[in-house]
């Protein structure tokens, strides 16, 4: 439960980062924007899941578990759903094309100065 808990609250807060960032910029910004918050995520959310655990299980040890950032061949298959068969890489894939729908939604508020 936590775990679903958790991943909710990441995308969601993944989702309101990408609207928050691209208000008021050009498409092509915003989606720039977008793919590069998709990277951070991809790249940094293994940390706030073994940080979790780390909570869980007390003789884990505290340590980065995060590594280089992905590539652009990564990225691609994430986002075309051939990464791995998981849920994780699924879901990975899932919230990037939300990111980018998100970012290039017809946005109502004036542009950011």
């Amino acid at each position: 439960m936590g775990l679903a808990l958790l991943s909710a609250l990441l995308c969601l807060f993944m989702l309101w980062a990408t609207r928050r960032v691209t208000r008021g910029r050009k498409w092509w910004l915003r989606l720039g924007a977008a793919v590069v918050l998709f990277v951070l995520f991809v790249w940094l959310s293994p940390q706030v899941y073994y940080t979790y655990y780390g909570f869980l299980f007390e003789d884990l040890p505290r340590q980065l578990v995060i590594g280089d950032p992905p590539g652009p061949g990564r990225l691609a298959q994430l986002m075309t759903f051939s990464w791995r068969a998981n849920l994780s890489a699924h879901s990975q894939g899932l919230l990037g094309w939300a990111m980018i729908l998100t970012a290039l939604w017809r946005q109502k508020h004036p542009p950011v100065v």
